[in-house]
């Protein structure tokens, strides 16, 4: 599914996600208030541009980086980037633009008023369903 995800985002088509997100049998959140009617319309609308260019860069990024694996009862996830559930102060220059590319825009502000960053996760569980991509700050 990250590989399909990825491939989406290389087309630099929002309307490309709509392939994996019909894989699944339910739809991954794009948002905690469930799930939308269009899920590439709540992706476009989350998107500062509103066209959907910043939620396929995001998910580029985020994807790029290091994952976490939780594990829920018998449910396995990934996800990404690690960082966003074990926060930890960037390494050097480079991991803490690579942790800056995995905000939203929107976000931004909020994360330096309240000294942390809310970074947006991508969770695929470990039998190939996309669970979410979003931002629970």
């Amino acid at each position: 599914m990250r590989e399909k995800i990825l491939a989406a985002c290389e087309t630099r088509d929002i309307e490309a996600l709509r392939i994996p997100i019909n894989w699944n049998e339910l739809r991954p959140m794009f948002q905690k208030s469930g799930a939308p009617a269009d899920p590439i319309e709540t992706l476009k609308a989350l998107s500062f541009d509103r066209k959907g260019r910043e939620s396929l860069a995001l998910a580029s990024a985020v994807l790029a980086q290091p994952f976490v694996k939780i594990t829920r009862g018998p449910v396995t996830l990934y996800e990404w980037p690690a960082y966003a559930r074990h926060p930890a102060r960037p390494a050097d220059e480079d991991a803490a633009r690579a942790l800056w590319r995995c905000v939203r825009f929107a976000d931004l502000a909020r994360s330096n008023e309240e000294g942390r960053l809310h970074v947006t996760r991508l969770a695929i569980a470990a039998d190939g369903v996309w669970h979410y991509f979003w931002n629970v700050g």
